[in-house]
C-alpha cells in the first residue's frame, strides 16, 4: 500500500517537538487558520473547515497535497 501524504509526513517529518507545534495549534481553535513550513511539507490547520491540509512542496500536482479532518490527523499524530 502506497503512503499518503500525511503518513509521510509523520514518518519524515513529526519528531517531538513538530508534534508539540501541531498539537498546540489544533487546541488554540481561536485562529481561524495557522500555516506551518517544515522541510518538505507544508502543514495548514483550518478550524473553520476542521480540517488539515498537508502539501509537499516537491509535487506541485493535484497528487502533492492531501486534506484530512482534524480529528483524523490529531489521532495520526499521537500515533507517532
Amino acid at each position: 500500500m502506497a503512503l499518503t501524504l500525511v503518513s509521510e509526513f509523520i514518518a519524515q517529518e513529526a519528531t517531538d517537538y513538530v508534534r508539540g507545534l501541531l498539537r498546540d495549534a489544533i487546541q488554540d481553535s481561536g485562529n481561524s487558520s495557522r500555516r506551518f513550513e517544515f522541510n518538505r511539507f507544508e502543514v495548514t490547520i483550518d478550524h473553520e473547515q476542521g480540517v488539515v491540509l498537508v502539501e509537499d512542496v516537491l509535487d506541485a500536482g493535484e497528487t502533492g497535497m492531501q486534506s484530512v479532518p482534524i480529528k483524523e490527523f490529531s489521532r495520526l499524530l499521537a500515533g507517532c
